[in-house]
């Protein structure tokens, strides 16, 4: 990867990074650009910064990589999903949180790169978290809040919701349960920007 990108255009709040806090944050197999292909996604972080982390997606297919994203994000997790929407193309779910005067927040994203990249939804502050407390507010009498989320497969996947919370303290044991719900997720584009292969 060219090291010069992030301090060029929108990622001039990098410049001067030098890799230093480069970690992979999540690796999971799949066919993410090719129907069939025994594939590998790595999600990465370059450089650190509180308002947003420079991170990149890169496909592998064997030891060649077959494609590169870099975006701005806090991704801490990356898995693959099978083909909810069975276009024959693997998705990817991405996950990420922060914590901010004794809040937390968390955040999902289901990414597609083909036929067209794009996320298939995504869920945060604006669309309903998948996770939130208070806990670093009020230690005692505070609540975190968790969202089971369901989908079937189908050309056109359906999703559901189901919200449980419990008290700060105890993270394992859930005080109350919510009626199954319907979710719906609106696509978007990612956000990404292509980057070199080599």
């Amino acid at each position: 990867m060219q090291a010069g990108l992030w301090g060029t255009g929108e990622f001039s709040r990098f410049e001067g990074c030098a890799g230093e806090d480069f970690q992979i944050n999540g690796v999971a197999p799949g066919s993410f650009t090719v129907k069939g292909a025994q594939q590998t996604a790595y999600l990465y972080m370059y450089c650190y910064a509180r308002t947003g982390w420079s991170q990149g997606l890169i496909i592998t297919q064997g030891n060649t990589v077959v494609a590169h994203y870099v975006f701005i994000g806090m991704a801490s997790t990356m898995y693959a999903l099978k083909d909810i929407n069975q276009n024959g193309f693997t998705e990817l779910v991405l996950e990420g949180g922060f914590t901010g005067q004794g809040y937390t927040e968390g955040f999902l994203e289901i990414a597609e790169l083909r036929p067209q990249r794009r996320l298939l939804g995504k869920l945060n502050y604006e669309f309903g978290q998948p996770y939130d407390d208070d806990c670093g507010v009020r230690s005692n009498g505070g609540v975190w809040s968790s969202r089971v989320i369901r989908v079937t497969p189908g050309p056109t996947p359906k999703f559901t919701q189901q919200l449980i919370q419990g008290r700060c303290g105890n993270f394992k044991v859930a005080t109350s349960t919510g009626p199954v719900q319907p979710l719906k997720l609106t696509p978007a584009p990612t956000g990404w920007t292509p980057a070199p292969t080599r």
